[in-house]
Order: C-alpha cells, then sequence, then structure tokens
C-alpha cells in the first residue's frame, strides 16, 4: 500500500531502505514495488526504484553515505524499514528537502519531530491495536487455544472498518488530490476483494525477481555492510 500511495502522491523516482534481508523485511520491500508498479501501470508511467539492504537495524555513517548519493542523484522518498535505520534515510533526506516513509508504527511523530515537519508522507503500519484486541477478546472469549504457540500472518479482515485490519497506512499520511483518503479506501476494498494480489513470497530478497514492468530497479544492493 504504501509503494501504491507514494506513486499516486507523484513521486516516481523512489527507494527502500531494508535492516537485514529476514522475511518480514524482504516482505515489506517486495511488497512496496509491487505496489508502485500497481499505481504505475494505472497512470501509464515508469518509476524508477533504488533497493538496498543495511545488513543491520540501525543507521550509521556509512548507510548515510549511500542514502545521500540516492537523494543527491533524484531519489524522491525512501522507505526506510527495519529498527533505527530510519535515521541515515532521514539525515540525507533532510539535506535536499527529501521525503521518508516510515514502518510499522506511524512515525510520522518521530521523524519529523527530529529531521523536519512535513518529511513523512505515510507509514506502512502494523495493526497493534487490531491484534491486542483481537488477542484480548479471544481470551475473554475463551478462544485463546486459536493463537496460543501459533506464528499467524495477519492481514486486510474488513473492507469497511479499516481499524479491524492488521496491515493499513498511517493516519497522518500526506493525501493530496491526486490520492485521497477515499482512494486508499478504494484500494484497500480492492485487496480485501481480491481484486488486487500482493506476492508474499520471501525466498528471493531481490526485487527484480518480481518482473514488474512499470519499475526499473535502479540500484540494488544485498547488503551496504
Amino acid at each position: 500500500m504504501a509503494g501504491y500511495a507514494a506513486v499516486k502522491l507523484g513521486y516516481t523516482n523512489l527507494g527502500f531502505l531494508g535492516g537485514m534481508a529476514v522475511p518480514a523485511v524482504i516482505r515489506y520491500g517486495l511488497g512496496f514495488v509491487q505496489g508502485a508498479d500497481a499505481a504505475a501501470a494505472e497512470l501509464g508511467i515508469e518509476v524508477t526504484v533504488n533497493y538496498a539492504y543495511g545488513g543491520q537495524f540501525y543507521g550509521d555513517s556509512d548507510i548515510t553515505a549511500v542514502m545521500d548519493t540516492w537523494y543527491q542523484g533524484g531519489t524522491e522518498v525512501v522507505f526506510a524499514c527495519g529498527g533505527g535505520i530510519y535515521t541515515s534515510a532521514a539525515e540525507a533526506a533532510q539535506k535536499v528537502g527529501g521525503k521518508v516513509i516510515g514502518v510499522d508504527v506511524d512515525q510520522q511523530g518521530t521523524i519529523d519531530g527530529s529531521y523536519g515537519e512535513g518529511m513523512t508522507i505515510t507509514s506502512a503500519c502494523k495493526g497493534l491495536t487490531a491484534t491486542v484486541n483481537t488477542l484480548l477478546s479471544a481470551i475473554q472469549n475463551g478462544e485463546w487455544d486459536n493463537y496460543a504457540g501459533q506464528i499467524q500472518n495477519l492481514g486486510l479482515v474488513s473492507a469497511d472498518d479499516l481499524s479491524l485490519n492488521y496491515v493499513s497506512l498511517a493516519d497522518s499520511t500526506l493525501y493530496n488530490d491526486d490520492f485521497t483518503e477515499d482512494d486508499y479506501k478504494a484500494l484497500v476494498a480492492a485487496m480485501f476483494n481480491g481484486e488486487v494480489t500482493v506476492n508474499n513470497d520471501s525466498s528471493n530478497a531481490d526485487p527484480s525477481s518480481l518482473g514488474c514492468k512499470n519499475v526499473k530497479i535502479g540500484t540494488y544492493q544485498e547488503s551496504i555492510k
């Protein structure tokens, strides 16, 4: 959803900075590319995505140097995905007025508060509130055994009440006339109904494996560190 939103909001030079190439981060990155590809196809354009894994879950001078190269080379927004690695993206973005996409929770307050208002265009969020509510309800209703000791991949469960979903865009998303909140709700509905599908295979960390037709992978680094 974040990649789709970024392109619909008008950005055509994107970046993905992952932490380590573990399944969760790989899925975030490949989903980002697929979303960007879908939006680009609708708009009849090609977008570029620079793509790298930092090899760690925190930013440092080496990773910031790569981000400097990206932003100064035309990258407009970077999806920083992996713990504190966002600091390297934000430091580089701050120098050129670039943008950042947060991850896991709404990071607008954290990133904008430290690096400048308006830097965070959205965040790809896990539905932590929905998850806690689901588990508390299960305990209350004597259904804890349905979840205890299990690892489950949770996603969209409602096209109407977005607060129930286990994945979402942040409430602080900087919508505009080209991508409104209603457009976001329509995207969620299309995904929930199966009209839009996402490949969540994490066996190959290289985004070129997706074969997207409207996304050009600019640079790819398996690990900066």
